[in-house]
């Protein structure tokens, strides 16, 4: 007797993608934390890693302890990196971000200033874990994560100087930082490379990554063909839950230059994220990147040789703005729901 044919068996689900995130919140590094932890099934961050940027390392390390907690993510390590740039004076950008970071938006402390991270990580005051930033990120490249870094370099930049080889120990590198064609900071520079320049030189041409594994790039090029409309806004805040309310309220206080010539705020560290969860949410091409760190008007433009057989990235250039902008909103809805128990 023929027995009957068995059901097929269900495939088990992809393990999630362990990410760590490089930022100086900064209002879109706000976003992009909150992307990541609404996308549970896709990605886990395994640590944050704060550094000088949108304002200083006090505040955006702060503000990383404060999103852990909004996102309902304890156990994640927040570890403070560096201060100041490599060479260049600090520059921030406070009067975008406000001078809180977060759009005048005071975020709670949260119950978890003095727990232990994942991985029994010691946390010291304030919620941060003992560890340099520096010395957190070449652990983490030991363990293959991949690097999300949506601030000015430096972090990363002293990393490949102390210990060269986590160039290939990392699984893939997502940068959003520079400008092929415009800048915002200057008409050539963008505000993460013009930061520091010499720490993006230092991370963009360094020979150290694998060709397979080399740097994603999102410039402001990509960055600017999705934007988050006023409308949009409003609708977000009014899902009614808490993370809308809150995103929704920090995004209103975020005065982007793009917010007047174009009429909407890109986010630009949030796509640096969907990259890891969605990338056929974006268009890509190879080319050789260098930085200028020269003095003058040129400092901190980005160079991208698209014709050369030798290329260093792959340069983000286009986005399914409307997929990503609706998605967006619908992952940022669904953290709500599951951390109200919805």
């Amino acid at each position: 007797m023929t027995s009957p044919p068995s059901a097929p068996h269900a495939m088990p689900a992809a393990a999630p993608t362990d990410i760590v995130i490089d930022c100086d919140p900064g209002i879109d590094d706000a976003i992009a934390i909150l992307l990541a932890a609404a996308c549970p099934q896709q990605v886990r961050i395994s640590a944050l890693t704060a550094t000088h940027g949108n304002v200083g390392l006090a505040l955006t390390a702060r503000n990383a302890c404060r999103l852990r907690s909004l996102a309902g993510l304890p156990e994640v390590p927040v570890h403070a990196g560096c201060p100041r740039p490599l060479t260049a004076p600090v520059h921030d950008a406070a009067h975008i971000h406000g001078g809180n970071g977060l759009g005048g938006v005071e975020l709670a402390d949260g119950d978890d200033g003095h727990a232990e991270g994942r991985g029994g990580h010691a946390e010291g005051r304030g919620g941060l874990a003992e560890a340099h930033g520096v010395d957190a990120l070449i652990a983490e490249a030991q363990r293959g994560r991949t690097l999300v870094a949506v601030g000015p370099l430096t972090n990363v930049a002293v990393t490949l100087i102390k210990r060269p080889e986590t160039a290939a120990r990392w699984r893939r590198l997502v940068i959003m930082g520079g400008g092929v064609e415009k800048g915002n900071v200057t008409p050539q520079a963008e505000f993460n490379v013009f930061t520091d320049p010499e720490a993006a030189r230092t991370v963009l041409t360094t020979t150290e990554w694998p060709v397979a594994a080399r740097p994603v790039l999102f410039p402001l090029d990509a960055t600017h063909q999705a934007l988050l409309s006023p409308d949009w806004i409003a609708d977000l805040a009014a899902t009614g839950g808490k993370v809308c309310r809150i995103a929704a309220a920090m995004l209103g206080g975020y005065d982007t230059p793009s917010t007047a010539a174009q009429g909407g705020k890109a986010v630009h560290d949030a796509m640096a994220v969907a990259w890891t969860i969605r990338p056929e949410l974006f268009e890509t091409r190879a080319a050789r990147i260098d930085v200028v760190t020269d003095s003058g008007a040129a400092r901190g433009r980005t160079v991208a040789d698209f014709a050369s057989i030798e290329p260093t990235a792959d340069i983000v250039i286009g986005v399914d703005a409307p997929a990503f902008i609706q998605w967006l909103k619908e992952r940022l809805a669904s953290l709500d729901a599951a951390l109200s128990g919805g």
